[in-house]
C-alpha cells in the first residue's frame, strides 16, 4: 500500500495563508513526500480544489512542486475554473505525472462547463478522469443519465469515468454501481493514454 501525502490545495496556492504556521508543517510534509517519492493528493471529493481568483503569487509549496521531478500528483476538483491553473498544471505535468479528477454531480444535466474543462486539460495531455458524485438523496440516477455523462466524457477526451460509490446509500449502491460499470465498459473506459500522465 502506498503512503500518500494529502495536502489541501488551499494552502498550496494561497498567498494569504503564507504566514500561517500550518504552511510550515505542510511544507515539511510535502518535502518528505518528495524525498520518499510518495504520491501526492491535492483535494478530495469531499473537499475539492478551488483555484484562486485574481493574481497568484509564488509560495513555498508551489516552489517545491516546481523544483522537484518525477512525482505523482493527483488533483481532485469540482470546478471548471481549474483552467485558470492550466499553465501551472502543464508545467507540473512536464516535471511530474499529473492526473486530474473532475467531480460532476451524477444528477446534473448542465455539464457543459465541466466538459469544457476536461476538454482543455485533455488537449494539453493531462490525464483527466470524470468522477461522478451520486445524485441527491431520493433522486436516483438512471441509465439515461449515465449514458449522457459517459458520451460527454468520451467526446471531451477523458481517459476514464468513475463513480464515487462509497458515498452512495447502501440500498442504492449495488444497483447503481452495476449499471454504471456495465455502461462504462460499453463506452470503452478506461481508455489508454499516450505520452505524459
Amino acid at each position: 500500500m502506498f503512503r500518500q501525502a494529502t495536502i489541501p490545495l488551499l494552502f498550496v496556492l494561497s498567498p494569504a495563508l503564507r504566514s500561517d504556521p500550518g504552511v510550515a508543517a505542510l511544507t515539511r510534509r510535502l518535502r518528505k513526500a518528495a524525498l520518499r517519492r510518495e504520491p501526492i493528493s491535492l483535494g478530495t471529493p469531499a473537499a475539492p480544489y478551488e483555484p484562486l481568483a485574481g493574481r497568484r503569487e509564488e509560495n513555498p509549496l508551489r516552489q517545491i512542486l516546481l523544483r522537484e521531478e518525477g512525482l505523482e500528483i493527483a488533483l481532485t476538483t469540482g470546478t471548471p475554473r481549474i483552467l485558470r491553473e492550466l499553465d501551472l498544471l502543464v508545467e507540473l505535468d512536464r516535471r511530474h505525472s499529473v492526473a486530474v479528477r473532475m467531480v460532476v454531480p451524477a444528477s446534473s444535466t448542465d455539464t457543459e462547463l465541466s466538459m469544457q474543462a476536461v476538454r482543455g486539460l485533455a488537449a494539453e495531455g493531462i490525464a483527466t478522469t470524470l468522477l461522478l458524485s451520486p445524485a441527491a438523496p431520493g433522486n436516483r440516477s438512471g441509465e439515461e443519465t449515465f449514458r449522457f455523462l459517459l458520451e460527454g466524457a468520451l467526446e471531451a477526451g477523458a481517459l476514464d469515468v468513475e463513480i464515487d460509490a462509497p458515498s452512495l446509500r447502501r440500498g442504492e449502491r449495488f444497483s447503481l454501481v452495476g449499471t454504471f460499470t456495465r455502461l462504462r465498459l460499453e463506452y470503452g473506459f478506461p481508455r489508454g493514454a499516450s505520452g505524459r500522465g
